[in-house]
């Protein structure tokens, strides 16, 4: 089973975070989101990959040539594919049972019992799901107790008691491209499962386990402090990764070896190249590379030109306490 790494959205919910770099890129204490995607599939025993690149594809093209130990192959869409579309585009690379998953999300899904589940389950596709407190941004999913799905809601209006959601991380049959046009913008969610649906082919598999897409610089915020200690898996060798360490008297700032830091910087997280000025009083903030800190702030994320508060309380799916203990500096 090799797997497919969805890479070539806008970001457009992140924005101005992704103005000029593509969301798998930004960074999550101090590594691309996409370190820690890699470094779950090879430790999953995939290691061939390929990746749908769109949105400031060189950035990726660049980052993933320094991986070692995983074999990485991409495609660039010319036009916006859709998640669909831009796997049937790739479909020549693909072994007849494959994986997708988010170069934008975190998650520690175990995928070889996900894959256990489809292959009992018979169905073209398997989808990763999981119960949020609110779900008003994702795709409620309804299934029988032998794992059938059996309907969808997008993105209700209500928040009511949570809700069973769509992970985004899909197990395929190659036969199931067939339902996809070649060329055209088709989506999973939108276009494939509906039809699928109507045809009992689709399977749920439940985790209960960290999920996050990053959907929201609140989100990425708390991403950056959830792992502060490392992802949930050993990271694969980088050529070029930025070595961070930690400083101050109680250990509780992550900062680039290339950050400067004469200002006061409390529980932080500092990107490389960036300045935290003799001025400057930060606590609780996330610096992005090259940027320049002057005055006071708290809680926020500050990038070239802007900083975003934040607010005070996580709101993360159920399953946000789970051990996160790889260390990635």
């Amino acid at each position: 089973m090799n797997a497919v790494i969805l890479a070539g959205g806008f970001g457009s919910r992140l924005k101005p975070l992704t103005d000029s770099a593509p969301k798998p890129m930004l960074p999550i204490a101090n590594v691309p989101m996409l370190d820690y995607v890699f470094a779950h599939l090879h430790a999953e025993g995939i290691n061939d990959t390929v990746l749908t690149l769109g949105y400031y594809p060189e950035q990726i093209i660049e980052w993933i040539s320094g991986y070692g130990g995983i074999c990485s192959r991409h495609i660039v869409e010319d036009v916006p594919l859709g998640t669909a579309g831009g796997v049937r585009a790739a479909l020549a690379l693909l072994d007849d049972t494959f994986i997708v998953v988010s170069g934008d999300a975190l998650e520690n899904i175990n995928y070889a019992a996900m894959l256990k589940s489809h292959e009992a389950s018979g169905k073209l596709v398997t989808i990763a799901v999981t119960k949020v407190r609110d779900p008003r941004m994702f795709g409620l999913v309804e299934y029988a107790p032998d794992g059938t799905v059996t309907g969808f809601t997008e993105k209700p209006q209500e928040m009511g008691d949570g809700g069973i959601v769509n992970c985004g991380v899909y197990i395929i049959n190659r036969e199931a491209l067939k339902y996809v046009p070649y060329g055209e913008k088709y989506d999973f969610a939108r276009d494939l499962f509906p039809r699928l649906l109507t045809l009992g082919q689709i399977n749920a598999y439940y985790h209960d386990g960290f999920w996050s897409d990053i959907g929201s610089p609140q989100a990425y915020y708390e991403a950056n402090f959830r792992m502060l200690k490392g992802g949930f898996f050993s990271p694969l060798p980088h050529r070029y990764r930025t070595v961070s360490h930690r400083l101050g008297r109680e250990k509780n700032t992550l900062a680039a070896y290339s950050a400067l830091l004469t200002g006061r910087c409390y529980n932080s997280i500092v990107g490389e190249g960036a300045a935290v000025a003799s001025d400057a009083n930060i606590e609780g903030c996330v610096v992005l590379a090259g940027v320049t800190v002057r005055g006071f702030h708290y809680r926020e994320i500050i990038g070239d030109g802007y900083s975003l508060p934040l607010a005070t309380d996580f709101a993360h799916n159920l399953h946000d306490s789970a051990d996160i203990s790889k260390n990635f500096s």
